[in-house]
């Protein structure tokens, strides 16, 4: 099993039996995030990834907002120009690895959403698997209004969740929208009142934390590789995923329960 990252400002992790919480901290900056936060993040999902007792990771804000993106106060500060280059080589390292390891990791992501949720912020959001968000959250992509192009996968994530025509109107116009427009748009997976969005989304990480958590995660694989091959080479996956979850735990659990004429008790093995 991979190692957990130091513990870092502004970011808290804590495990509490199948469920990894990790929650973004800095609510005196509405959650803004910082370099070492990037670099944690990344290395939590990793080490998730491969610790066979986490089932479920539940993304979440301190306060009344999720993230408002990058701390860009920690930008801009040096005298010296920067050379051409330095940001695209910068973010190979830094954001550029943060979306791939939240889509690929098999652990499912859940992410709690409420009031703004800006940029990178909302780029982690739409990278897990299920966004609850409040029904009066506030989505928003503001690179063109900044006057530079999106970053950390927003052009990647957003087109393949609502299309063309809506991605543009996110990303070229700058359009804010709610929580409530996000999930009618198939965005999120879930829009609730404020005060209702902790329940909800307890309620679903509970379920993905008493899943058949080999098939739920295989299943997440072959849904995000579905999107860039061919059938074949889907076909080729499925079967593979179909081989190993039938030789699970879960899988020989849920035939004893159906011989045994009773519910499922999925332990994730």
């Amino acid at each position: 099993m991979k190692p957990y990252p130091d513990p870092v400002e502004g970011l808290l992790t804590e495990r509490n039996g199948g469920v990894l919480r990790v929650t973004l901290d800095r609510p005196e900056r509405r959650n803004a995030i910082t370099d070492d936060m990037v670099t944690a993040l990344i290395e939590t999902f990793d080490a998730a990834g491969s610790d066979a007792e986490v089932r479920v990771i539940h993304l979440t804000g301190t306060g009344d907002h999720f993230c408002s993106g990058f701390d860009l106060s920690l930008r801009g500060g040096d005298a010296k120009p920067a050379r051409a280059g330095t940001t695209q080589r910068q973010m190979r390292w830094h954001v550029n690895r943060l979306v791939p390891t939240m889509v690929e990791v098999q652990t499912p992501i859940v992410t709690s959403v409420t009031g703004w949720a800006i940029g990178l912020g909302l780029n982690l959001a739409l990278a897990s698997d299920f966004v609850v968000a409040a029904d009066d959250a506030r989505l928003w992509t503001p690179f063109t209004e900044s006057g530079f192009t999106p970053d950390s996968g927003a052009s990647w994530l957003i087109p393949r969740l609502i299309g063309v025509a809506r991605a543009k109107r996110m990303l070229m116009l700058g359009d804010k929208i709610s929580g409530e427009q996000a999930a009618d748009w198939g965005l999120i997976h879930q829009a609730v009142p404020a005060a209702e969005v902790a329940a909800a989304s307890a309620e679903l990480v509970d379920r993905l934390a008493t899943a058949a958590t080999v098939a739920v995660g295989l299943t997440k694989t072959l849904v995000q590789r579905s999107l860039t091959v061919d059938l074949a080479r889907h076909l080729e996956d499925e079967g593979l995923a179909i081989e190993l979850s039938s030789r699970s735990g879960d899988f020989a659990e849920a035939s004893r329960a159906r011989r045994e004429k009773r519910d499922t008790d999925f332990t994730g093995t």
